[in-house]
């Protein structure tokens, strides 16, 4: 008698320990559904705040300018940007012209002509009459015969102007883009 009450006895354990398992695992399941569809909702974009600074882009008209005596050097401006620049009370501080550029030398790997479109050669033209040279240059502006490099070079504005020519000058050669507002 005392086997089978042991035997029930266990019998009941394992139940109730296979039940509890079961029930626990059940509930991990729900936890982890939960926390999937709270990380979904932490990647939703945030939208932009007032105090962001404004963002001004430009067309440039042309976008490409050829240069070099042998016209080997093809700059193609791809992006021109500016960021209005405020003071702690928001005066107007100026702003920083941003230009991607693609610069290709366009010689054949045969004739091998190099040269560099030095950022500190270029003059940008201002709405005022004044013109301004590079603050900042990133990339190589130096290409390999037949290859094709990107720079990027920045202007700071004066307050209260606004960009309208950029000159390029390589190898005595002059070529001028025109920049406007979007």
């Amino acid at each position: 008698m005392v086997k089978i009450t042991l035997k029930i006895a266990l019998f009941f354990t394992l139940a109730t320990t296979f039940v509890a398992c079961k029930n626990s695992t059940k509930d991990q399941t729900e936890e982890n559904t939960t926390s999937a569809t709270n990380t979904e909702n932490v990647t939703t974009p945030a939208t932009p705040t007032e105090n962001a600074p404004e963002t001004i882009s430009y067309t440039v008209t042309p976008d490409s300018a050829i240069l070099g005596k042998t016209k080997e050097a093809l700059v193609k401006i791809k992006e021109a940007t500016s960021v209005l620049l405020q003071d702690a009370n928001g005066k107007s501080t100026g702003a920083e012209l941003t230009l991607k550029l693609l610069i290709s030398n366009k010689s054949s790997l045969d004739l091998k002509k190099y040269f560099s479109l030095a950022s500190s050669d270029a003059r940008l033209e201002l709405d005022n009459g004044n013109s301004i040279t590079v603050e900042k240059s990133n990339g190589s502006s130096s290409p390999e015969p037949e290859a094709s490099t990107e720079a990027e070079w920045i202007f700071n504005l004066p307050s209260g102007s606004a960009p309208k020519k950029l000159s390029f000058f390589l190898d005595g050669t002059r070529v001028s883009v025109n920049l406007a507002k979007k």
